[in-house]
């Protein structure tokens, strides 16, 4: 199973080492990469058509160079949620166009994204969980007919929210299955399954079978959503390798977690030396 690590353009992490990122990325271990366009306000999503068009030839570029595969592309997220009016909702949409776009650019065909809040995170047990879940489906529903014009496959990804009506793995498999197409499957993230105690990782990859098609990798106390290194929590790492092989995932193990990116450079490889480690000693 490849291992893979995120990646941002745009910030202190990999980005640091400029031309050398993605080789650097290979002589850590790795071998794929999550590239994360999450921030809207990057130059992603503001560049002029000519230069965004450069930008990513580079950048694939690049990674096939360093034999390196953009396995994977975090879509549009801003914190707090910003879902709540269809004014909102039509600009978001269409910045997840563009992402969807740049996805296909990059030559990858799985694209992360979280559901729309629009009534906040704290709506389960609400009159507003149906509509948040309608919401969900009128808006996914338009994404999806351009994801498929694209070659991409939408993966809607589990929450760390516990008051969230789309947060638990059960949630996200029901609204992946009311979708029906198979160009809508499931990230799932093992963060943010650790937040609800009664989950187990192993049974949780089981249940949702081979609807995950990608994941997020990484580990918390269940206290808080803190992208800790795997087995620096409480997850079950041995559960949820039995789990990706008995459901035959054929997918990439690809962490969300990184050193922190105050550290200096030698600091911060050697870290990442280690984060490749322990993540092969959980997949062999």
């Amino acid at each position: 199973m490849k291992i893979g690590i995120t990646f941002n353009p745009y910030d202190n992490a990999y980005a640091r080492f400029g031309k050398q990122k993605f080789s650097k990325i290979a002589q850590h271990g790795f071998s794929a990469v999550d590239y994360n366009m999450a921030d809207t306000g990057s130059d992603i999503y503001t560049a002029s058509e000519p230069d965004l068009e450069k930008m990513i030839s580079s950048e694939r570029e690049s990674a096939e160079r360093a034999g390196i595969v953009i396995s994977q592309v975090h879509g549009p997220w801003r914190w707090p949620p910003q879902d709540s009016s269809p004014e909102l909702r039509k600009e978001r949409l269409e910045k997840m166009k563009k992402s969807i776009r740049i996805t296909r650019m990059l030559g990858c065909k799985y694209w992360v994204v979280h559901p729309i809040m629009p009534f906040g995170i704290s709506d389960a047990d609400t009159e507003n969980a149906q509509k948040t879940f309608d919401l969900n489906k009128e808006f996914m529903s338009q994404l999806l007919i351009f994801a498929k014009e694209n070659g991409i496959t939408i993966c809607l990804e589990n929450m760390p929210m516990r008051d969230f009506s789309l947060a638990t793995p059960e949630k996200i498999l029901k609204f992946v299955q009311e979708m029906n197409d198979p160009n809508f499957k499931i990230c799932l993230d093992t963060g943010h399954v650790a937040i609800f105690n009664d989950l187990l990782l192993g049974d949780v990859v089981g249940e949702l079978g081979d609807n995950i098609k990608v994941v997020h990798v990484h580990d918390n106390m269940g206290d808080g959503d803190y992208h800790l290194f795997p087995t620096k929590g409480k997850s079950d790492w041995q559960g949820f390798a039995k789990g990706l092989k008995d459901i035959k995932f054929d997918g990439v193990f690809s962490l969300e977690t990184l050193p922190s990116q105050n550290l200096s450079d030698d600091e911060f490889e050697n870290e990442c030396i280690k984060l490749f480690e322990i993540s092969k000693s959980i997949v062999e």
